[in-house]
């Protein structure tokens, strides 16, 4: 495999600018019984939370994919198949990316989920990530899902289950241990990753939805997500995010939120009971835009007697996802625990009580 950096992404801008355009002003994602104004507003916060997004991610690509960890030696270890279909119906949107080292152990899994606050973000932009958890004995299937304003709640948490029903089917194919098969993911795609994970203990996401896993996910791997959107809607966030981000979540704006038709199965931190599996969390309390989400989820997790373990960043300039780039003691301590976790928890070294 060619061992190269992928800081092209500028030209992705254009290339989806159009395709969004049209999403945006396509009737599909008209509401009935708003005004002309309205509708503009609406469609106006979803296109400029999907261009700060993006943008983020063009920004720091070079930083999160230039894993510390990689050299160019171990990077020839590594099996890496690209554009992977896991659901054929929809095979433009559904695609994963695999790595593993060239083993013939079976490994323990990861499904891991990109971020980018409903509306944007790659599995391209988490190729550090995945060679990170590669690199030391897990195979990572990086999942790319449907994004707003085209997909709202729930399509792309279906997508996502489909993807781990995909990984469950496959084992054999890919030599992975199916009693061993985490979930994890950073900002929208911990949001998602948690959602996966109810689906461990909750019969009432199970009553409503047409999908869920085959199999119960073994553990949890999520790092500065959104898990209460009564927290969301509590707290101040720049840009006019609230709005933005909630339109592109599920299509309506914040005090629509009470009567929204998924209200009570939207919000893993209300989910979450018995057979929720072992959790490790990264969070900021100076998270621009998921503050305190991770005090909700951890209070939530010990309430309900979930094993976890967590790091919190001690310095200010931690922010957003600030594990993902890498840089700073904060990052390098909250990747060594997370790695800790997720390989002392694959090879039954945790006791639980």
């Amino acid at each position: 495999m060619e061992y190269r950096d992928d800081n092209n992404q500028m030209d992705d801008v254009e290339r989806v600018r159009k395709h969004d355009e049209a999403i945006l002003n396509d009737s599909t994602y008209e509401h009935p019984n708003l005004t002309g104004w309205e509708k503009r507003k609406r469609k106006r916060a979803v296109r400029q939370t999907k261009k700060l997004f993006r943008a983020i991610d063009i920004l720091f690509a070079l930083s999160q994919n230039a894993c510390p960890y990689v050299n160019r030696d171990n990077i020839k270890t590594l099996d890496v198949q690209s554009d992977i279909v896991y659901d054929k119906s929809l095979s433009s949107v559904c695609k994963l990316d695999f790595y593993r080292t060239k083993s013939d152990e079976k490994q323990p899994a990861i499904i891991l989920i990109h971020g980018g606050g409903f509306s944007a973000g790659d599995k391209k932009y988490r190729k550090g990530r995945s060679q990170f958890f590669a690199l030391n004995g897990f195979s990572v299937f990086c999942v790319n899902y449907g994004l707003a304003p085209k997909y709202t709640f729930p399509e792309p948490l279906k997508h996502i289950v489909s993807a781990a029903n995909f990984v469950y089917d496959n084992a054999d194919e890919y030599n992975i241990d199916r009693d061993r098969i985490f979930v994890g993911g950073d900002s929208a795609g911990g949001y998602y990753a948690a959602m996966a994970a109810s689906f461990n203990c909750s019969d009432k996401i199970k009553s409503v939805f047409d999908f869920s896993p085959k199999f119960k996910f073994f553990g949890a791997l999520l790092n500065c997500g959104i898990y209460d959107m009564d927290t969301v809607l509590k707290t101040r966030y720049p840009f006019g995010l609230s709005n933005g981000v909630l339109l592109s979540f599920a299509g309506i704006k914040p005090n629509d939120f009470d009567t929204y038709k998924y209200r009570e199965v939207c919000m893993p931190s209300e989910l979450i009971g018995k057979g929720y599996p072992p959790t490790f969390i990264i969070y900021s309390d100076n998270d621009v835009f998921c503050k305190g989400q991770g005090d909700v989820m951890l209070d939530t997790l010990n309430k309900n007697g979930i094993y976890n373990e967590s790091f919190s960043a001690r310095y200010a300039g931690s922010n957003h996802c600030f594990s993902l780039t890498w840089s700073g003691d904060d990052a390098a301590a909250a990747n060594e625990l997370l790695l800790s976790f997720a390989k002392r928890l694959s090879e039954d070294k945790i006791k639980f009580k």
